[in-house]
């Protein structure tokens, strides 16, 4: 407990601990340096020790119980001088080698004689008067401050040290119940929360009701004051990292003497992190979108509040998600699939903010602001693409990469959700139903690679092809309009009006590609193949699209040839061998 802690509303200081009768109790173990290791008073070279008040020390109390031993059990009473005292005579009487007197110090220095015969001790205490304090009045140097209780009682030994053959055993106090909570303090000890010698009247568990150089007579410092009694917390506030408060004193975040949570935290009552929010500033764990733990105020789910083996005091590592994984195991498979997204091997805080966040899923930003934190510094090409082009793909341009792409793993490359052609299938049903009730795929779409002809991520061509195609039917015919299908056919396939060897698409020597595409009204490519999958051979498509209508197209293959019948023109025929068509058109 500090000077100055405010309990129920009543602040208290040391001061004011004056204005309270003190219970009646008996001498206890005091001070570090005044006791010995194992318990027993450190006796002087003479036999008299003053155990309290300690000497050269300044004290802000005038009235005060001075108390000691002898170490000679013939000394039956001690002569003491320099200050007021209640002694008959100035005479001490001392009873089972033990004495105590009520002293009256004067302002400033007094120096304390106790004698029997030529046995002497003295001690120096220097009384500084409250106001004198607050003016900013000092004791002299070499003087230390003892804090005491104001307006004390005398004191009986056998109150707190149990008497065994004359002699008092120091080693162990008797639980004396004091008078504090019935007597001043009667607002302490009704809160929901008590702590236990609260509840038990036995206040000198942590106060020292002879005094300490600690406020509020505390009898020891920091969590030393704790550990006395819960020893079983010391290997807990040991670990690597240790919070802050734990360093410097239990009651940083516990109230010594009540409260209305569990364990005398200092919170409100409603949650654990209405007692964070003493230090931790609230507002990152107030957002739209709260964690579950967050929102209920139950910071220890993730948290250990007093050390722990991991950075922020984690409950486990941050590391691969393992603290997520505590609570999250119903998707822990979701995170281990082939493929690992890059910052959920790492920690998922890379993209989710474990507190609150204005954003859905507790991310750090908007999903795709997010994902472009990242990618565009790893590959600006592609999200130069993504800004710049042209055509775009709508889930692309709604900022929607979830609607392709797994955030954490998968079993596809590129964290895609599924197989290319089922992924682009989900979408475009309709094509899905053509390319499953055909019997002639294209290449790439037979392989699952629509992304051989799409950039699915935009394009400056229209379809977001990857390389330019014409839109129009009839275009004249040059190699580069037709890059798109050169990248993998033979670009030469047209340029010759009579061949052998390049295209079986001839009448005898007469290169049919190259008649179609090199008229005066050239047709595209697509005009009679389907770019995705047909019924026909060669990817003959089964109708083709003219303005507002659409006109058959029937092949029928022969031994070295064709016939095909066609809305664009009458039924034509060629063979390999023998040619049917004049080679004039």
């Amino acid at each position: 407990m500090l000077e100055g802690e405010t309990l129920k509303g009543v602040t208290q200081s040391a001061g004011e601990m004056g204005r309270r009768p003190v219970m009646v109790m008996a001498l206890v173990l005091l001070l570090a340096g005044l006791f010995s290791s194992n318990g027993a008073p450190a006796m002087a070279a003479d036999a008299i020790t003053v155990v309290s008040p300690p000497d050269k020390v300044w004290v802000t109390e005038k009235e005060l119980f001075l108390a000691g031993i002898v170490s000679d059990a013939t000394i039956s009473q001690l002569e003491i001088k320099g200050v007021k005292n209640k002694a008959p005579k100035n005479k001490i009487k001392v009873e089972n080698k033990a004495f105590g007197v009520m002293v009256s110090l004067d302002k400033g220095d007094n120096t304390i004689t106790l004698s029997h015969g030529k046995q002497q001790q003295s001690l120096h205490v220097y009384y500084l008067q409250p106001d004198a304090l607050k003016k900013g009045q000092a004791a002299p140097q070499g003087f230390k401050r003892f804090y005491v209780h104001s307006n004390p009682s005398e004191l009986n030994c056998q109150e707190c040290h149990r008497l065994r053959r004359g002699d008092y055993n120091f080693k162990r106090i008797v639980p004396a119940r004091s008078t504090c909570t019935t007597g001043c303090h009667t607002e302490m000890g009704k809160s929901a929360h008590v702590h236990g010698p609260v509840g038990a009247g036995i206040c000198i568990s942590c106060h020292n009701p002879h005094g300490s150089y600690n406020p509020m007579a505390i009898a020891r410092t920091g969590r030393d004051l704790c550990v006395v009694c819960h020893q079983a917390k010391i290997e807990e506030f040991d670990d690597s990292v240790i919070h802050a408060p734990v360093k410097e004193g239990c009651v940083s975040c516990h109230n010594p003497h009540e409260s209305a949570m569990r364990f005398q935290l200092r919170g409100n009552g409603a949650s654990v992190s209405s007692l964070c929010f003493n230090c931790h500033e609230s507002q990152i764990f107030t957002k739209s979108h709260r964690h579950g733990p967050v929102g209920s105020g139950d910071c220890i789910a993730c948290h250990k509040p007093h050390a722990g083996k991991h950075k922020s005091l984690l409950i486990a590592s941050p590391a691969k998600g393992e603290v997520c994984f505590q609570c999250h195991k119903d998707r822990q498979q979701e995170f281990s699939m082939k493929y690992v997204h890059a910052p959920v091997a790492e920690d998922c805080n890379k993209c989710h903010d474990p507190h609150s966040s204005e954003a859905r899923f507790q991310l750090h930003k908007e999903g795709s602001q997010l994902c472009a934190d990242c990618h565009e510094q790893n590959n600006p090409k592609l999200y130069d693409t993504i800004k710049n082009s042209k055509f775009k793909h709508q889930p692309v341009e709604q900022g929607r990469c979830t609607d392709c792409h797994r955030a954490h793993s998968s079993d596809v490359k590129s964290m895609l959700k599924k197989s290319t052609e089922e992924l682009c299938f989900t979408c475009h049903d309709e094509l899905a139903d053509q390319v499953a009730g055909s019997d002639f795929r294209h290449g790439p779409v037979q392989t699952g690679d629509c992304m051989a002809c799409h950039d699915v991520h935009g394009s400056n061509n229209t379809r977001i092809l990857s390389k330019y195609f014409p839109e129009e039917f009839y275009k004249e015919y040059r190699p580069e309009n037709y890059e798109l299908c050169f990248g993998c056919h033979n670009k030469d396939i047209a340029k010759k009006k009579f061949t052998k060897t390049l295209t079986n698409f001839r009448d005898g020597e007469y290169n049919l590609h190259y008649f179609h595409v090199n008229m005066k009204k050239g047709r595209s490519c697509i005009a009679c193949h389907d770019p995705h999958a047909s019924t026909q051979a060669k990817h003959i498509r089964e109708e083709v699209p003219f303005g507002a209508w659409s006109y058959p197209i029937a092949l029928t293959k022969t031994k070295n040839g064709a016939t095909c019948v066609v809305g664009c023109h009458a039924p034509k025929g060629y063979d390999r061998n023998k040619p049917l068509i004049k080679p004039s058109r």
